[in-house]
This record gives C-alpha cells, sequence and structure tokens, in this order.
C-alpha cells in the first residue's frame, strides 16, 4: 500500500465544473483526514474514505479536522494557487504516513447530475510516519505562493 503525494484527478474535472469554492465568499468546508502507512492514496482517490484513517484521539476525531481556507486564493503571473491556514490537532497520540483534503460541502453536483460525497482533493504524503505522543499534531501548509502553495495551476 502507499500514498503518494498528488492533486486528485477528478478535483481537477470538478473545479471545471464549479463544484469546489474556496476563498472569502461563501466557500465550502474543506476538512484535513490522516491516514496510516497502510493506506492507499493517490491521485485517483475520488473521496474521503475512513479505511487506514488514524484513530481517534484528542482532538482528531473520524473525518479529521476543519482548514481555514479564507483569503487563501490569488495569482501570479500565470498560475492561479490556493492554501489553507496550519491545522493542529491537540492532545493527540497519533502516527500518520499522509494525509487527504476533501470538500465535505461540494457547492455543485457531478457532471452527471449525482451527489457528490466528500470529494477529494489532494493526497499529501509526509515520506515517513509522523508521530505526536499526548501532543500537537500540526500539518503546516506551506508558503502561498505560485511556486509552493499546496493547489497550484499553470
Amino acid at each position: 500500500m502507499a500514498i503518494t503525494q498528488a492533486m486528485c484527478t477528478s478535483f481537477k474535472k470538478q473545479i471545471l465544473l464549479g463544484v469546489h469554492r474556496l476563498g472569502s465568499n461563501a466557500h465550502d468546508t474543506f476538512k484535513l483526514a490522516l491516514y496510516t502507512s497502510s493506506a492507499t492514496l493517490g491521485a485517483t482517490t475520488t473521496a474521503f474514505s475512513a479505511t487506514n484513517e488514524v484513530s481517534n484521539s484528542g482532538s482528531y476525531s473520524s473525518g479529521g479536522g476543519t482548514l481555514d481556507s479564507a483569503n487563501a486564493v490569488s495569482s501570479s503571473g500565470t498560475t492561479a494557487f490556493a492554501d489553507f491556514d496550519n491545522i493542529d490537532f491537540t492532545s493527540a497520540t497519533i502516527t500518520a504516513r499522509g494525509a487527504l483534503i476533501y470538500n465535505s460541502t461540494p457547492s455543485a453536483t457531478s457532471e452527471s447530475g449525482g451527489t457528490l460525497t466528500n470529494p477529494a482533493c489532494v493526497v499529501l504524503d509526509f515520506g515517513s510516519d509522523k508521530t505526536s505522543t499526548s501532543g500537537t499534531f500540526t500539518i503546516q501548509f506551506p508558503t502561498n505562493d505560485s511556486s509552493n502553495a499546496i493547489i497550484r495551476i499553470a
């Protein structure tokens, strides 16, 4: 099993269909869920799943935590980009190998008119297991610019 960092292919298509709204005006709710090294996540991931999600601990519960994306959409040159504020899970004993950013309140339906439930956006690969023991597990996002932001469209 493997976790491979990627922007999910389904997310790319759904951006063109107007499914996801980021930024300060009536944005959707994006969440981040943590996964063990047993998870299989990558570009083909289409939705949140609790399979191989880390166990509830401290402030971390199933489904993960809500990300703040207000004021996070911008552009520079020919690249548009978006990012999120860092997120902390406190008083947590967690071992995670990666994470999934997903939209828990998509703004539109699928291309075929069906309901989208927790569509996947971005898979994060930590490179190795990261652990907190009765402490704070922090996801620190990169600088929100055209070269580093977690979501970049060039």
